[in-house]
């Protein structure tokens, strides 16, 4: 066996091992279910920021054609990002559970988004998307289609990115000028 695939298995193993204990854990400890994400951000320069979550820092900004100077993806692709990201895991660790042998996943999102919503040109166009496509493709040598079925409801089911983007989320802020 090579290095490679025992790799994999050890990684695979991992990804199951903390899966399982975090839901017996959280099924044994239903408070410890609710969990808060942070993330914080500073507009340095222009249209750019400068995001950090945990010990990661990324940059956002907009293309040129909307007066930024593309040094980053904008915030609505990181949204379409981490929707592909979040399916990508959902999947990975679904799979495994139901002992999927997934070779690669690969994800493809898009967004329509009105700029005159966002321009604020019209009362009618959203500021946000109008409509969100997901294109996966999953490798895997697996041919029972119950699981396979059952491996693509989960996808759609559990994924937290594409329930926030699908269901409305109570959203509270507040905005103080200082001098």
């Amino acid at each position: 066996m090579s290095n490679t695939v025992q790799e994999k298995e050890h990684l695979d193993q991992k990804i199951v091992q903390a899966v399982q204990t975090l839901a017996e854990e959280i099924s044994s400890n239903p408070e410890k279910a609710d969990v808060v994400f942070k993330a914080e951000s500073k507009l340095e320069e222009g249209l750019q920021s400068e995001v950090n979550i945990r010990e990661f820092q990324f940059i956002s900004d907009e293309p040129e054609s909307l007066g930024g100077t593309n040094r980053g993806a904008t915030p609505v692709e990181y949204i379409l990002g981490a929707l592909a990201a979040c399916q990508e895991i959902v999947i990975k660790a679904h799979a495994l559970a139901l002992d999927i042998d997934v070779k690669s996943v690969k994800i493809k999102t898009t967004g329509d988004l009105d700029l005159r919503g966002f321009l604020n040109l019209s009362d009618e166009a959203r500021s946000g998307f109008n409509n969100v496509n997901i294109v996966t493709e999953i490798e895997t040598d697996e041919t029972d289609k119950k699981k396979l079925e059952r491996l693509k409801e989960i996808s759609f089911k559990n994924c937290p990115v594409l329930d926030i983007i699908e269901n409305p989320v109570p959203v509270e802020g507040t905005v103080s000028f200082v001098n």
